[in-house]
């Protein structure tokens, strides 16, 4: 076995799980507002979805090492809620989820080093490891982009069957310091044309924490 496939074995179980817990393209005109400065990912944004205005806010992440741009309204998932969604010991570090539970986004950091010119193999080898273990339904495909904060971002979607009706899973690998990061964004699949934008948006406003870390930041539900 060489070192590609080791590394790929290695993240099975996380990728597994991720999109098999999960309770789902038409693409809706979007518009980031900021109410300051030239970044489009200021803490008081918002996304338009059609005629609703979604506010977003800026969070850190997995132990102050990233920042991602979220739904204000989304929320930490409760510990107990979290065990039950994802009963597996590998669960995501980080769950923010709707008030209704039926869209979230979740991210983990993984024991793989990777460099980044080695991230759209890798990318292509975990959509074939998905493919092989979830019960695909619609293969929308993988891609490599960079997003405006030069973070190189690996995407593989796809549509899944769930217990009661399909799935839309976006599955996001990117690498901080070497290590590789998995995200993933999920809803139901008859949500998908509203919930689309907001997936783009956290792709989009994904990057590297300042430095000196803030001196709060939002663990997770596992680690609460």
């Amino acid at each position: 076995m060489n070192y590609m496939d080791e590394r790929i074995l290695s993240l099975k179980n996380k990728l597994n799980q991720d999109a098999a817990s999960n309770n789902g393209i038409t693409t809706l005109a979007q518009t980031i507002i900021a109410d300051h400065g030239n970044s489009p990912f200021e803490k008081n944004s918002a996304l338009r979805l059609g005629d609703e205005l979604i506010t977003l806010e800026m969070r850190v992440i997995l132990d102050g090492k990233m920042e991602v741009s979220v739904p204000k309204a989304f929320n930490l998932m409760p510990p107990e809620q979290a065990k039950f969604k994802y009963p597996s010991e590998h669960r995501p570090e980080v769950i923010y989820t709707s008030e209704n539970g039926t869209v979230n986004i979740t991210f983990n950091r993984t024991e793989t080093l990777l460099a980044v010119e080695e991230l759209p193999e890798f990318v292509e080898q975990m959509a074939d490891v998905l493919r092989s273990v979830q019960p695909i339904r619609n293969w929308m495909g993988t891609q490599v982009i960079v997003n405006g904060f030069d973070l190189s971002i690996g995407m593989i979607r796809f549509i899944a069957a769930g217990v009661d009706t399909n799935l839309y899973n976006e599955i996001l690998l990117f690498i901080h310091e070497g290590q590789v990061m998995m995200g993933t964004f999920n809803c139901m699949e008859s949500d998908m044309g509203v919930w689309l934008p907001v997936a783009e948006n956290t792709v989009q406003s994904l990057h590297s924490a300042p430095s000196p870390l803030y001196p709060a930041f939002e663990k997770g539900a596992d680690s609460q």
